[in-house]
């Protein structure tokens, strides 16, 4: 092959053989691809700007996250129980009958009008932000719709629309209803449940609940339990209340205590389902001069260890594999002297410890981060052999060793006001995937609880004492709401002939919804099976 030499410099492209030609054609391709990649890059720099700047005013129009709802309204605080100055409680008169004074001296429908009042409302509400134009939402209406929505049936924002239709007899698409459930909303009704657990405390009467506690209640100025319960909602809401199951990805959880005063929240605290019991706990009603129960999802050495030096107590069962070391025996049999020092499963598998009549009782140490505590270990054998160990900071002047067990049975209140919340007021029935709605019907579940103790205060006013539980008193309130809807309809002057309309605009309403709900999955299924989407 000839070798063919190019003069450097040389324009005269029609001289040159076609593999050069080609190769500059190449070369004019890639300067002219570089500088329009440049251009691409640049255009693409300013678009994701501008649509992240779009992005920020959507948001800022929008309001927060469901998130950011969360943390901000997910913590309920009610000012807890505190001794008089000058020491010693309130209740001197321990043992004695109830009081026969008047503790309510108003009617319930009264002190129902106080706490759902309209003006009060407007105030919060304008005050918190949710209301800034009466003429778009009723907002005592709506308040009044969501605490009536006890209902058991599933849904009850649905069962919330009907009240409000009912009390304002406006026709309301039920979107734009739902959307009325905003985070300032949340805050609103959260600010009625507390105002509520305050009315009831502020109305009952001092001896309430002593032929139960007892001494407790004589030398703490509070007695607490602590627990947390679970709730599943709608798939959509997995994004802000992910949960630990895969078939149901989306639930909530209320972390709350509750004081055994009254058997009433005095801080709840709602997350995640993800999220674990112990660091979700609300330390800051942990205060000094309470007793609290935990269950075994709240035990931390270092929380104990730091209520112990702050003059707070607490009394837990004992995990199993929580050993802790021996530092002086109180009650029991063997060997005491030796097991000092001792790991408790090591004193007690070697027989150096054994029980006494069924108890034990020794002291041990709880150290973390540098700290040490002094606390007890009390264990209980009954008949059978079966074996209950408890860690608590309580003095044996206050609480023997066989008094511990029956006090730890007061934990189960909790589990009782749970079972309130779920199946009395309606818990269950919520089907909300937003954060704001959901908080906003789990506060309206407060206010609910606290309407049934004023209602047992009426009943006991007019008739005595009645043998009868929250739940029974929670399951008479929800039959009775449709009376309580004509109380606030009477209150707006609702004629006979406007209230058939009414019911007429509700039928019509409903049915529509649920029929447009129905369409909506058939074309559902339609379309998963290939078929036509008409």
């Amino acid at each position: 092959m000839r070798s063919i030499a190019y003069a450097e410099g040389s324009t005269d492209t029609s001289k040159f053989p076609i593999i050069v030609r080609m190769a500059q054609k190449r070369n004019k391709r890639r300067t002219k691809g570089h500088s329009r990649s440049e251009r691409t890059t640049e255009s693409r720099s300013e678009r994701t700007t501008e649509a992240q700047s779009r992005a920020a005013r959507g948001k800022a129009k929008q309001g927060p996250s469901d998130t950011e709802v969360l943390q901000e309204s997910g913590r309920f605080r009610v000012q807890g129980y505190e001794k008089p100055d000058g020491g010693g409680s309130k209740r001197t008169n321990r043992g004695s009958k109830r009081t026969n004074r008047r503790v309510t001296q108003k009617g319930f429908i009264e002190r129902l009008g106080e706490l759902v009042s309209a003006d009060d409302i407007i105030e919060a509400g304008r005050r918190l932000g949710a209301l800034k134009r009466q003429r778009k939402v009723d907002l005592p209406a709506l308040v009044q719709a969501t605490v009536a929505a006890m209902s058991p049936i599933p849904g009850a924002e649905t069962s919330a629309l009907v009240n409000y239709l009912s009390i304002t007899g406006v026709p309301l698409v039920p979107s734009s209803f739902y959307d009325r459930f905003s985070p300032e909303f949340a805050a609103l009704m959260q600010e009625l449940a507390g105002r509520a657990v305050q009315m009831v405390r502020e109305v009952s009467p001092d001896d309430r609940g002593i032929h139960d506690y007892g001494v407790l209640l004589d030398r703490f100025d509070d007695v607490q339990a602590a627990d947390g319960c679970c709730a599943i909602l709608k798939c959509l809401a997995s994004r802000w209340a992910p949960s630990t199951s895969k078939k149901r990805p989306a639930g909530y959880k209320i972390n709350a205590v509750i004081s055994l005063r009254d058997h009433l929240p005095t801080a709840i605290d709602v997350t995640a389902q993800r999220r674990h019991d112990n660091a979700a706990l609300p330390e800051d009603v942990l205060r000094p001069n309470t007793l609290t129960f935990f269950d075994l999802g709240y035990i931390d050495t270092e929380r104990f260890v730091d209520m112990t030096l702050r003059g707070a107590f607490f009394l837990t069962r004992l995990k199993t594999n929580h050993n802790p070391i021996i530092h002086r025996v109180r009650t029991g049999r063997g060997r005491r002297l030796e097991a000092r020092g001792l790991r408790l499963d090591e004193a007690l598998d070697s027989g150096v410890l054994d029980f006494d009549r069924g108890l034990i009782d020794i002291d041990v140490v709880l150290e973390s981060g540098g700290r040490k505590a002094t606390v007890r270990v009390a264990g209980i054998e009954d008949e059978e052999g079966d074996r209950w160990w408890y860690l608590t900071n309580v003095g044996r002047e206050i609480l023997g060793p066989s008094d511990v067990g029956q006090a730890y049975r007061l934990r189960w209140d909790i589990e009782l006001l749970f079972k309130q919340l779920k199946s009395g007021a309606g818990l269950k029935a919520v089907l909300a995937w937003r954060s704001s709605a959901v908080l906003a019907f789990l506060y309206a579940k407060i206010v609910a609880l606290c309407l049934a103790r004023l209602l047992e205060l009426s009943v006991e006013e007019q008739h005595g004492p009645h043998a009868t539980t929250q739940l029974a008193l929670l399951l008479t309130l929800s039959r009775s709401m449709p009376l309580l809807l004509g109380v606030f309809m009477q209150q707006r002057g609702v004629t006979l002939a406007e209230f058939e309309q009414r019911i007429i605009m509700i039928a019509s309403i409903v049915a529509r919804s649920r029929r447009q709900r129905r369409e909506r999955a058939k074309r559902k299924r339609r379309q998963a099976l290939g078929g036509s989407n008409r």
